[in-house]
């Protein structure tokens, strides 16, 4: 499992109550941010639907943002362990946006979605977004650079590959055009693009 995000209090990490405490304030900020959406949710009252404090919000998450960081940490980590279960890179990729498209319809209504992913667009105060971890970056890199894999594309370097291939992926998520679901062979063409075609058997006789 990848690693925590760096902005968790190691107190509350520790801690069985703390964790707890964390979790009800992350399901009251989702249940606050789907009601009147991300930018005009409260932090006095995502801590009253969990029975607490804002000086408790801010203990557990520095700011609103960091709500949305965690949501994303358990996104890719549901989407990384559905990956893992597909041998080639052609069915990893398609694993991988039919787990957004299953994580878009969970989180309704709303858009959660994007609004987790819009955090980089953002670039929120007290953040360091480049300390955090990136559970589908380092699962995408790793297929993308497998020795045995045969499959990305030639020419392409995997490495930049793979952030070019996130890149393009998350901007389409978050640019308007409907629910993902109606936008599936969008996605699928673009994971198209980084992958040798197949190759097809001779002909016979």
């Amino acid at each position: 499992m990848p690693s925590l995000p760096t902005w968790l209090p190691q107190t509350a990490a520790r801690d069985r109550k703390g964790d707890r405490t964390r979790e009800q304030l992350f399901q009251a900020a989702l249940a606050e941010f789907r009601s009147v959406g991300f930018e005009q949710a409260s932090i006095g009252q995502i801590a009253s639907r969990a029975g607490t404090s804002r000086a408790n919000f801010y203990f557990h998450y520095p700011c609103k943002e960091a709500v949305l960081l965690d949501l994303q940490w358990r996104v890719e980590t549901s989407i990384v362990e559905r990956v893992r279960g597909r041998a080639s890179l052609r069915e990893a990729l398609a694993e991988l946006i039919d787990g957004l498209i299953d994580a878009e319809a969970s989180l309704a209504p709303g858009d959660l979605l994007r609004d987790m992913l819009s955090v980089y667009i953002r670039r929120p105060a007290g953040l360091d977004l480049a300390d955090q971890p990136f559970p589908l970056l380092m699962e995408v890199g790793r297929r993308f650079a497998a020795p045995t894999s045969r499959e990305l594309r030639a020419g392409l370097d995997p490495e930049q590959a793979t952030h070019l291939f996130l890149t393009s992926l998350f901007g389409l998520l978050v640019s308007p055009g409907g629910p993902l679901v109606e936008r599936r062979d969008e996605l699928h063409q673009l994971s198209r693009l980084f992958l040798e075609e197949p190759r097809r058997a001779p002909r016979r006789g």
